[in-house]
């Protein structure tokens, strides 16, 4: 068992990957991408420690519950907590799910520089990862989930194919509405402004 700091987790997204995923946010990030659509969880502080064991029984649960096809690791940085998601991952895969990843660095970066900590073994438990750092003047269009066009689609292996990019009508931003009317966003970044009348 390891501990993962998370900022957020959703158990069951269309807008994070192809089908319903349960979706992990990490805390940290060392990049500190200017233009980045998710700041908050760029900070390096305890944000929600959480135990492999605890999250693999709740994706256990959405997978019974919602009948979800995988799991998709984003942040944050996911690689800078690379030991205990790559322990994540092996136990999903297990169950015949897929795992896909979004990291703000460079795949070759990854495979040859990088020295963090169990950064190989996330790897070997990846099916779709998705590189690069988020470019705000660059904004993508056509590819599905990608939020600039400098960010690529590498495939590990062979659960998905590059069909996925382009697949029609599939969900790319989610609004969640809370029962105490909080509203929360998911999925591509964008500027959304929300616009109310005084009463």
């Amino acid at each position: 068992m390891a501990f993962i700091n998370l900022s957020c987790f959703i158990e069951c997204t269309e807008a994070e990957g192809p089908g319903k995923r349960f979706a992990l946010w990490t805390q940290g990030c060392m990049l500190r991408c200017p233009e980045c659509c998710n700041k908050e969880m760029q900070p390096i502080r305890p944000e929600m420690i959480v135990s492999t064991d605890e999250i693999m029984a709740r994706i256990r649960q959405a997978h019974e519950r919602y009948e979800i096809e995988g799991i998709t690791l984003l942040g944050g940085e996911p690689f800078l907590q690379a030991p205990g998601l790559a322990q994540l991952a092996r136990q999903t895969r297990e169950l015949g799910m897929s795992v896909m990843c979004f990291t703000g660095y460079e795949y070759s970066w990854l495979k040859e520089k990088c020295d963090f900590d169990g950064v190989a073994q996330l790897l070997d438990q990846i099916d779709v990862l998705v590189d690069g750092p988020y470019v705000n003047s660059r904004p993508e269009t056509v590819r599905n989930w990608a939020g600039s066009t400098n960010q690529r689609f590498i495939y590990l292996t062979d659960f998905y194919s590059q069909e996925i990019e382009t697949r029609k009508g599939v969900a790319t931003c989610e609004w969640r509405i809370g029962l105490d009317g909080s509203i929360t966003i998911n999925g591509f970044p964008a500027d959304i402004s929300i616009e109310t009348r005084p009463e």
